[in-house]
């Protein structure tokens, strides 16, 4: 019988989290965010080409978490 357990993880940041963003697919830095971008909105910490100005991921908001349950008898992944 396996066993259940459940953890608090600290959930990642997205483009909707960075003071930049202002709707749907769209930022300062982009008319269209990249998918790079939008699936690791963290990684954004420089320039790329094809973005306007210099705008890189940047919050104020504290990151929030999430409850996760898994498998108690498998270990998790680091």
């Amino acid at each position: 019988m396996a066993n259940i357990t459940d953890r608090i993880e600290k959930r990642p940041y997205m483009c909707e989290d960075c003071k930049h963003f202002l709707s749907g697919v769209k930022c300062h830095a982009f008319d269209l965010i990249p998918i790079e971008i939008y699936e690791d909105a963290e990684a954004h910490t420089s320039v790329v080409s094809g973005q306007k100005g210099d705008y890189v991921f940047a919050t104020d908001k504290p990151r929030d978490t999430m409850r996760v349950y898994g498998d108690g008898d498998v270990e998790p992944e680091a």
